[in-house]
């Protein structure tokens, strides 16, 4: 594949007196009329005239700009379609407008009514607000008070009924104490006459033996047939 030669345009008057020149040579017979001959003809279908260059460059941008101006035109249409759609409409918004603006100055009036009149009620909701804000604390203050003075009784009550008890309770315990002091005197007393009875019955059962020594002694001495001592029978 031959490579591609670049192309650039070349003056006519450059080419003919090159020709010119090839021909001299030709003609003076000097071997250098037939290099430039060759090189002629090698290079020659390539040669344009810038005329020829200009014109095909005139063809193919005129072709493009019909292409362009085809295109231009059907935007061109397209657009004024929509201008003339777009006009169409504005007709329609300019004639409804006088009436949007009707009712937008109605209810704009509308508006500035409910405000008045949120405002007003803003007034009166702050003026109630400050009234149950009076009576919350008054009411609050009161029931502090009664609080207060519910704990303080109840202390009061507490403490009186705690020194009750206590009285109560010194009074128990030294009724308690009383108690127990006469149970002990008593139980000393039971004490000493368990003491004394204890005596007594240890002195009477040595008596009660002592006699049941003697007359066993003295029933012996009769079953041996013998007198007993200090007397008769």
């Amino acid at each position: 594949m031959e490579k591609e030669r670049e192309i650039q345009c070349v003056p006519v008057e450059l080419l003919e007196r090159l020709k010119a020149l090839a021909a001299k040579l030709w003609e003076d017979r000097n071997p250098t009329s037939v290099h430039l001959n060759a090189i002629l003809e090698e290079f020659e279908p390539d040669i344009k005239a810038l005329s020829h260059t200009i014109k095909e460059y005139e063809a193919e941008y005129s072709g493009r700009a019909a292409s362009c101006q085809s295109k231009y035109e059907q935007k061109e249409s397209r657009l004024k379609k929509e201008v003339e759609d777009l006009k169409t409409r504005l007709a329609g918004l300019e004639s409804s407008r006088g009436e949007v603006l009707k009712k937008t100055e109605v209810m704009k009036s509308a508006a500035n009514e409910r405000e008045a009149a949120l405002s007003d009620l803003k007034i009166k909701i702050m003026e109630d607000e400050g009234t149950l804000n009076a009576r919350y604390v008054a009411r609050m203050q009161e029931l502090y008070e009664k609080v207060n003075n519910k704990e303080l009784e109840m202390l009061t009550r507490w403490e009186n009924k705690n020194k009750a008890l206590e009285a109560k309770q010194q009074d128990l315990d030294a009724d308690h104490a009383a108690k127990v002091k006469q149970l002990k005197m008593r139980e000393m007393a039971l004490e000493e006459d368990f003491n004394a009875r204890k005596v007594d019955l240890i002195k009477t059962f040595d008596r009660i033996r002592a006699g049941l020594e003697a007359k066993e002694k003295e029933l012996s001495e009769r079953e041996e047939g013998r007198p007993a001592k200090g007397g008769a029978l």
